[in-house]
């Protein structure tokens, strides 16, 4: 597997999404897919997105038993909030960033975490643990895999 790897800043953003709380296993059985397939049904309610083609997938609260995740797309305005949605605020981070398509995510991430360390840098620990981007035509329940891998660095 080759991965071009790269650091990429990124400005503060600001953005509006659905929240999915649960396990490692649950998410390993397809709960997550389901839940990209719904987002994707409303995404179109997010009226004020910059880009609804680049769907962001951010991952929080990462602990032995599972994790917090949020689908999303940018926004410009955040006034309008659509029902069941939140706003969520990212800080300016400086990430560590490959694309990968497949079937072997769980080893893309091993292979980047691997490059920051052999690379001398360290994972910046604030709240937001990876930041995912998803091309909007992509549909989780047939589609390989296909992604921008992003994990927030110090530099």
């Amino acid at each position: 597997m080759t991965m071009v790897t790269k650091i990429v800043n990124r400005e503060a953003f600001k953005a509006i999404g659905v929240k999915w709380i649960g396990t490692f296993e649950q998410a390993a059985k397809g709960e997550i897919k389901s839940f990209h397939k719904g987002f994707l049904e409303r995404k179109n309610e997010i009226k004020s997105a910059v880009n609804t083609e680049n769907i962001l997938g951010l991952s929080y609260h990462i602990n032995e038993n599972g994790f917090t995740y949020y689908l999303a797309l940018e926004v410009e305005d955040t006034t309008v909030i659509p029902e069941e949605m939140e706003l969520i605020t990212v800080p300016a981070y400086a990430f560590a960033s490959t694309e990968y398509k497949g079937t072997a995510v769980h080893e893309a991430y091993t292979g980047l975490y691997a490059w920051i360390k052999q690379n001398g840098y360290s994972l910046n620990k604030s709240e937001l643990e990876h930041l995912e981007e998803y091309p909007g035509s992509f549909n989780p329940l047939k589609d390989a895999p296909e992604l921008k891998i992003n994990i927030p660095i110090l530099v």
